[in-house]
């Protein structure tokens, strides 16, 4: 993936968006985590994390499973590591069954060092309609997702973006 593919990445009206709900910055988000809890259970992923995607980086808002050390100790990825900057063009829900089959991805490094082998991700999308980062399930094993799935996590990016609004709401008027 390379970012320059994806001028979005820098449009105005969608990093004052992020701004404005607080993706880009480092700040606990307990409230999520329930929701990461049914993307884990109900798909059986081993990982879960709802994403942000920055002009030149993507930063976990929230995650479960084992994350890797280092990429829990600096809070993201390269940009051009991420796999829901597609989801900025189309602003649908995707799946990749085997990173090893998709040229996209396959020389990844989260595919090559980490050995994720699939994606399940909807995109969050903020009431002024920007895409601010997805709702990702990850595995280590190939996997085939069904609509039932996609719809699943369709659902719990809206509920990911409806409480990051309400969240900002109550941080201004604190």
């Amino acid at each position: 993936m390379r970012s320059a593919n994806y001028p979005e990445l820098q449009d105005h009206a969608r990093l004052r968006e992020v701004a404005r709900l607080g993706v880009d910055r480092e700040i606990p988000r307990d409230y999520l985590a329930e929701l990461l809890e049914r993307v884990a259970v109900e798909l059986e992923m081993p990982f879960a994390v709802v994403t942000g995607l920055l002009s030149d980086a993507q930063v976990f808002l929230a995650g479960r499973g084992p994350i890797p050390e280092w990429v829990a100790e600096v809070g993201g990825t390269p940009i051009e590591w991420a796999f829901c900057v597609p989801m900025l063009r189309d602003q649908s829900a995707r799946c990749v069954n085997d990173f090893i089959a998709d040229p996209e991805y396959r020389d990844n490094p989260l595919v090559t060092v980490e050995g994720l082998r699939s994606y399940i991700g909807a995109p969050v999308i903020s009431a002024g309609g920007a895409v601010l980062g997805g709702v990702c399930g990850l595995d280590v094993r190939p996997r085939e997702f069904s609509e039932e799935q996609l719809r699943l996590v369709r659902e719990l990016a809206a509920e990911v973006a409806r409480r990051l609004e309400a969240e900002a709401t109550s941080r201004s008027v604190d």
